[in-house]
């Protein structure tokens, strides 16, 4: 992988460890990622800041084959008016209007965000809540933008720094500013009212500790001038003792909302940075592994004359999974919980959920907040929120929503602002945008979009960019671009792209450098997806796999590193390992796990894959190995089901 400075000559770096620039910044700096490591995602955490007299040796880079969306929503922009946003320094979004947006980079897991405002609308000021965080380990979604015409000062004073020393200081990760002098300052940026701020110590002065008090401050209405800075020589660490973590779970802390520190077993912690004397700590939390929760005890002090090591970090793992299921046959969606440690199935309160009739696809959006169905025999989409503690559904007011003829699936985009559904008898895509509060569907302009014949699943990259739609009785592949703005399709050039037989099936690479589609007559193909363009390019034509007597491929997905895929088949699973450079399959052992399969999908994280077996109404659970992506089934596996699974959702807490 390289890294530039300040958009300056690459540096190359061929292996962990430390780095070195060989010039030196002229006190702003700026860190990307210029190329990185062959079938990774490289992520930069403490990407940008300034110095002036003190090596800055903060900036940490994560590879990972395993990455994950940033995203969230922007609100008060006024009618007219566009900002610019960043994440750590550079993937720039232009956002046009209020609603969701998302970058088109994503992070690496156990990487770092810092989501910034390069550019402000006209006559207002817009800023970042919960723009920065580390030990990434699920998409981010909730960093959100709030603009308004009123803006407030956020300052304070700084004490105790040496002389000839400085220190800089970021507010919601931004805005550098180096202090060089005891007394008063403030940020030149303004912070929008009724927004946040969150101030940090970005480089700290050589051979003192800065520490900064009334860091935090939540619907602001006023000018904030109490924001105060502590720095001296004299200093104590601040740690304490986890327990409750288990193997192959992790949870990541802050300081005085920063200095992450990812956990991995239990046992003593310890802050790399200290605080300085007479000064305060807060600890905080931040991501943890799906399913963990934390209590924090001891976890603040003031004044501190002494070492702190009594931080107590008591952690507990819930294994519950809330699983979604077409019923085809009644108009209905059945709902269970299902206890992963005990093997417990249950209803969901008010479970089933009435839906139209011959519903056959779910999809819910990336909040985890609206579920949506499909409905073949009534034309229309069935919607419904989700109650984030128990699971339960509630229709949305207004639904259902009319779509094209007998809709096979429904998808929504990764940045959770549009969905589309298949129309397997009108031959084209509906698409609609999503009230981001009520979960509402109104159509997108020019919807629909012409497709080929029998339309039948989708697929959507997850930046939100490019869509593909496999047509069943055309043998082939649609490919449309997604406007940023408005949602609505345009078909590129090149589409459709022949296939091997009937697709019934489609499964996107978790980079989005690839899209999987699934041919009824044994085959699998993988496309190679331009990321300029959203062209594909079949990396085998002709596809792979068999044909005869093992027809009925039906549905593609991966493990979480993208380097194992699953193919549900009416033989078995069928496993690929998957070159992650250029989406090439080479096939596993032939089958496992064998059963009639109709889909496969996974949780967040990939770890857990979910199999509907289709004949005999089971829905397996199986836990991946993170080495080698074999199969294991959990307690209980397989789970009884009220309906066959053409597909499914699932939702792990």
């Amino acid at each position: 992988m390289s890294l530039s400075l300040n958009s300056g000559p690459a540096l190359a770096i061929a292996s962990d460890g430390a780095f070195a620039f060989p010039a030196e910044a002229s006190q702003r700096f700026t860190v990307t990622v210029t190329s990185p490591a062959a079938g990774q995602t490289c992520t930069v955490s403490n990407a940008t800041g300034a110095s002036a007299q003190t090596d800055v040796d903060t900036v940490r880079v994560h590879c990972s084959s395993t990455s994950y969306a940033v995203r969230g929503t922007v609100s008060g922009l006024a009618a007219g008016q566009q900002l610019t946003l960043t994440n750590n320094g550079a993937d720039p979004v232009v956002v046009a209007a209020n609603g969701a947006y998302a970058f088109a980079v994503r992070v690496a897991q156990n990487g770092g965000y810092a989501v910034a405002v390069a550019s402000q609308p006209a006559g207002q000021t817009c800023t970042v809540r919960n723009a920065t965080g580390a030990g990434v380990l699920a998409d981010i979604t909730d960093v959100a933008v709030l603009c308004a015409s009123t803006s407030h000062r956020v300052g304070g004073s700084a004490a105790g720094l040496a002389a000839g020393a400085s220190v800089t200081l970021l507010n919601n990760g931004a805005d550098a500013t180096v202090l060089s002098n005891n007394g008063t300052y403030a940020f030149a940026a303004r912070v929008a009212d009724q927004a946040s701020y969150s101030v940090t110590v970005g480089t700290q002065p050589d051979g003192q500790t800065c520490t900064v008090s009334n860091a935090r401050g939540d619907n602001v209405g006023a000018d904030a001038g109490n924001v105060n800075v502590q720095c001296d020589a004299v200093t104590h660490t601040i740690g304490g003792t986890l327990s409750g973590l288990l193997a192959n779970q992790q949870v990541t802390l802050f300081n005085n909302g920063a200095d992450p520190l990812t956990l991995t077993a239990n046992g003593a912690f310890q802050f790399e940075t200290p605080i300085a004397a007479q000064s305060a700590y807060a600890v905080s939390q931040g991501a943890a592994t799906s399913g963990v929760s934390c209590s924090l005890s001891n976890a603040s002090g003031s004044n501190v004359t002494a070492n702190v090591s009594n931080v107590g970090l008591s952690c507990s793992t819930s294994a519950v999974s809330f699983l979604y299921i077409p019923d085809y046959g009644n108009a209905r969606v059945l709902g269970y919980r299902i206890d992963r440690a005990t093997g417990v199935r249950t209803d969901l309160p008010g479970a089933p959920y009435a839906a139209g009739s011959n519903n056959r696809w779910l999809a819910m959006n990336p909040a985890q907040s609206f579920l949506y169905s499909a409905n073949v025999g009534s034309s229309n989409v069935s919607a419904y929120t989700v109650d984030s503690t128990t699971g339960a559904l509630t229709a949305v007011a207004g639904s259902p929503f009319a779509s094209g003829a007998q809709p096979t699936a429904i998808e929504v985009s990764p940045d959770g602002r549009f969905a589309y559904t298949a129309n397997s008898q009108s031959a084209n895509v509906s698409g609609y945008s999503i009230d981001q509060t009520t979960g509402a569907l109104t159509p997108l302009p020019g919807s629909p979009y012409a497709a080929g014949t029998i339309p039948t699943k989708i697929a959507i990259t997850p930046n939100s960019r490019y869509l593909y739609v496999t047509n069943q009785n055309s043998n082939n592949l649609s490919a449309y671009s997604i406007d940023a703005t408005t949602g609505a399709l345009t078909e590129l050039a090149g589409s459709p792209y022949a296939l091997a037989g009937q697709p019934y099936g489609i499964g996107m690479h978790p980079s989005g450098d690839f899209v999987y589609p699934v041919v009824y007559q044994a085959k699998l193909h993988a496309f190679r997806i331009d990321p300029a363009t959203g062209i594909l390019t079949d990396t085998q034509p002709g596809g792979y796999g068999t044909s005869g007597s093992d027809w009925e491929w039906l549905s593609f997905t991966t493990n979480g590193a993208g380097t194992v895929g699953y193919v549900a088949t009416n033989q078995g699973i069928r496993a690929y390992d998957i070159n992650t450079t250029t989406g090439a399959l080479a096939e596993r052992s032939p089958f496992a796990h064998a059963g009639r399969y109709q889909h496969v999908t996974t949780n967040r994280a990939g770890s857990r894959l979910y199999a509907g077996d289709f004949h005999a109404i089971y829905t397996h659970i199986l836990d991946i190995n993170p080495t080698t992506g074999d199969l294991s089934p959990i307690t209980g596996s397989p789970f009884s089901v009220g309906a066959r699974p053409y597909n499914m959702v699932v939702v792990e807490r």
